[in-house]
């Protein structure tokens, strides 16, 4: 139990770092997440004005 608590705390310490680990990592799934939706979206907004001009 004790060796589940220090990782803990290490996990605590290190979120609360401006540079930590955990931090770093969750900016890069957002930043891969929003790159993805920007450019998965603009063939998809494309296609859709295509569709609606066509009426």
């Amino acid at each position: 139990m004790l060796n589940l608590q220090t990782k803990l705390d290490a996990i605590i310490e290190d979120v609360n770092q401006e540079d930590g680990f955990i931090p770093r990592l969750f900016e890069k799934i957002t930043d891969s997440l929003f790159f993805l939706i920007k450019w998965g979206g603009i063939p998809m907004v494309i296609y859709l004005l295509i569709g609606v001009s066509r009426w």
